[in-house]
């Protein structure tokens, strides 16, 4: 396969996957913050952002490929790797903030934490805050 081809092809899956979590990601950031009588929060959401950048290193590799060559892609994406790591622990950090932001906020508007998992979640992954501690557990059929 020609680098020129699998630069397309890496492009074709960088486009189809940014688009489909950053759609993904807009609806579970706009769930979280409509601020219902009910909000499942997972820190896992955000990084549903994230995934764009961490697939642009390998059509930036691709494109430096296709254009001077396998070796000097891999000299010129070294320079490239500091950057990459870089964002992903800016995105990290700014991660663990929202997370504490996001539930000190829930809680001073009054949500109260439910114990157990929400329906549909893996253990550990996800908490469901509700606003009156009495429906904690119940759902709306």
């Amino acid at each position: 396969m020609s680098p020129k081809h699998r630069f397309i092809g890496n492009l074709i899956i960088w486009c189809v996957s940014s688009i489909g979590s950053l759609w993904f990601a807009i609806d579970a950031y706009s769930e979280l913050f409509g601020f219902g009588s009910d909000i499942v929060f997972s820190s896992t959401v955000s990084a549903l952002l994230i995934i764009p950048i961490i697939l642009i290193f390998p059509c930036i590799y691709w494109y430096l490929a296709m254009r001077y060559g396998e070796e000097q892609a891999v000299i010129k994406c070294k320079k490239t790797s500091r950057v990459f790591i870089g964002l992903v622990g800016v995105f990290i950090v700014s991660s663990v903030i929202f997370s504490f932001a996001y539930t000190s906020t829930l809680e001073s508007k009054g949500y109260v934490k439910c114990t157990g998992r929400p329906d549909g979640w893996m253990p550990g992954m996800a908490t469901e805050y509700v606003l009156p501690p009495s429906v904690c557990g119940q759902r709306d059929n």
